[in-house]
């Protein structure tokens, strides 16, 4: 049951994380393409007006696999990966020497770029901490962590 509630409690954070800078992105799309079109990756700058789309969706898609159960790994799966571009983002934005604004929305945005890589890499570990402590059954199905899941099964 301890178990129980510490995978459910992380995989709370992550879509209280994901669902705010979703939202907030969205709320400032012209204020979230602008700052990613100030940035030195000339990926971003090139891509900045499909990129303020296309990551505020996925970040609300991937609230949405989180929190059902038979998605829940793809979405754990995914939220190391879209942690893991966006540390090598903050990476390389502090390998810049730019002080540039973060692209984030809401009070995310604003930490420092060294606070930013800290905050990533803490949400970073629970992504991978809780697709280490999911683990699929002998059927290739995700084992789910969902209460209503483990009563009805016993």
């Amino acid at each position: 049951m301890k178990k129980l509630l510490v995978d459910e409690t992380l995989v709370s954070l992550l879509v209280l994380l994901f669902s705010y800078a979703g939202v907030s992105k969205l709320l400032e799309k012209e204020k979230f393409v602008f700052q990613m079109s100030l940035s030195p990756v000339s990926v971003m700058k090139t891509a900045a007006p499909v990129l303020g789309w296309i990551l505020p969706v996925l970040e609300i898609v991937l609230v949405i696999l989180l929190l059902i159960g038979p998605t829940r790994r793809a979405g754990l799966y995914l939220s190391a990966i879209l942690l893991s571009l966006f540390e090598i983002y903050i990476s390389a934005m502090l390998l810049s020497g730019f002080d540039l604004p973060c692209t984030c929305g809401g009070i995310i945005s604003g930490l420092s770029w060294k606070n930013h890589l800290l905050f990533n890499a803490f949400f970073l570990t629970i992504s991978v901490f809780c697709l280490c402590t999911q683990h699929p059954d002998r059927k290739g199905k995700q084992r789910t962590t969902d209460p209503a899941f483990i009563s009805r099964a016993k």
